[in-house]
């Protein structure tokens, strides 16, 4: 029986400390700093053969390929935006440089000293319970012949907790979900070039909760646009 007990606090413990390490997985997981202005002005503009008119209108294609709904055009201004929402990220949202700098910094050491030491312990109540459960289903075993009406309610209780923690409770949290703003300036550099200046903005929420946001400045991200409209343009 002293040895049921505490393979049943090992089991506990291997649950808290499965659901302790995804939360410091999620909450400390690892987001790129935001790039200079000068870094990201070399990542974010290309030039293309043709007029504004011309590269706005493939601009609009490759956009709507993308799965992106186009906002406001002024061509006066040379301004497109369009947005898009997701279940998934579609590209790493960079951290937004400020006075909290220094306090990310520190958060992230503590994620980072408390995920090993949860990783450690996780590890190690495993490696305890694999060593006792024999001895534990024996003993239940044992438990239920002797007392098989609490044996019952025992499996009635669990069943309801079972419920209780199930998928209802998961979905009270609300899901994930990515919102992404484009912003596409053309300028005119000649009668048929055109210098095109792409800016994201990312969100990430967590049902109605917004948990991060700030620029996207993933180089194949950018790549894969610039690239998009490159052959839209030459179709």
């Amino acid at each position: 029986m002293k040895i049921s007990s505490i393979n049943r606090f090992s089991r506990g413990a291997s649950w808290l400390l499965i659901f302790y390490l995804s939360f410091v997985i999620s909450g400390c997981a690892y987001r790129p700093a935001e790039l200079t202005p000068e870094q990201a002005r070399v990542l974010q503009t290309r030039d293309f053969n043709g007029s504004p008119a011309e590269v706005a209108k493939a601009a609009s294609v490759v956009l709507q390929e993308m799965h992106y709904t186009v906002g406001n055009v002024d061509m006066g201004l040379g301004l497109m935006t369009a947005s898009r929402t997701s279940e998934r990220s579609l590209a790493p949202i960079s951290r937004e440089t400020g006075a909290q700098s220094d306090f990310e910094s520190e958060l992230g050491t503590f994620c980072l000293i408390a995920g090993t030491i949860a990783v450690v312990g996780l590890f190690l109540a495993w490696m305890f319970d694999a060593f006792d459960g024999d001895n534990d289903d024996d003993d239940d075993d044992n438990d239920d012949r002797r007392h098989p009406q609490r044996s019952h309610r025992s499996r009635s209780h669990n069943h309801d907790s079972n419920f209780f923690w199930g998928s209802d409770n998961s979905s009270s949290s609300g899901a994930d979900s990515y919102t992404y703003t484009m912003t596409v300036n053309l300028e005119e550099l000649s009668l048929q070039q055109t210098r095109v200046r792409l800016t994201v903005q990312g969100e990430h929420y967590e049902g109605s909760s917004i948990v991060e946001s700030g620029p996207v400045q993933d180089q194949q991200f950018f790549i894969d646009f610039f690239t998009r409209l490159h052959t839209s343009l030459n179709r």
